[in-house]
């Protein structure tokens, strides 16, 4: 997956957050920055390549890709020996190719170290046939939450990196979200979308 021009504020607002980024680094997916885009001014062929100019180890998740030290099925639970072993993770936009998204941010909520940050990168509306899934910014507010993690940045783009305000309001919208894992994981808990839950209180009572 590339890492465009257009994302590079993005990427440079979240990096500069007070502690988001320390050493280890996980990265679910191998990022290659594309074209002239770049973190510092130099030319890195992908993310683990600036961040080692910082002097921070990445380790690289995919199930497929060779480069990719870790090759973890992610609609599989990963080994324990995984949890709590990074104090970033950083998801590049890989989530939505895996069919059991459950399982998926279960994994990777799990794989934050305490007091680490977890970044996920997207697609929000849009994106028709890029993955399996596109979320809503509810269910992924409402997961976090519930797990234990406390949001420190949302913001929403383009595929060409302009800022959105309102994801309803434009086609193949991206969502920046990075939290903070405040406890420990007990049971994952996964969100009800409750929203819905007083139409169905009124029609109980005659409304």
């Amino acid at each position: 997956m590339a890492l465009l021009v257009g994302h590079i504020p993005f990427y440079q607002q979240i990096f500069a957050i007070p502690g988001f980024l320390q050493d280890p680094v996980l990265c679910f997916g191998v990022q290659e920055f594309n074209g002239e885009a770049s973190l510092d001014g130099k030319k890195h062929t992908h993310l683990a390549e600036y961040f080692a100019t910082l002097g921070l180890h990445t380790t690289y998740l995919d199930h497929f890709d060779p480069r990719a030290e870790l090759r973890y099925d992610m609609n599989e639970a990963v080994p324990d020996s995984e949890h709590g072993r990074y104090a970033t993770f950083i998801d590049i936009g890989s989530v939505e190719h895996v069919f059991d998204s459950r399982q998926c941010f279960e994994n990777c909520l799990r794989m934050v170290a305490l007091g680490g940050h977890y970044m996920l990168h997207t697609p929000v509306n849009g994106y028709y046939a890029h993955g399996y899934h596109t979320f809503h910014p509810h269910c992924l507010r409402d997961m976090l939450d519930l797990n234990g993690f406390t949001r420190v940045f949302e913001a929403y783009c383009t595929m060409q990196g302009e800022p959105v305000a309102d994801p309803s309001l434009r086609r193949d919208v991206i969502g920046w979200h990075v939290a903070r894992k405040e406890r420990e994981m007990g049971r994952f808990v996964c969100p009800q979308q409750g929203n819905w839950a007083p139409q169905y209180a009124r029609k109980g009572t005659g409304g």
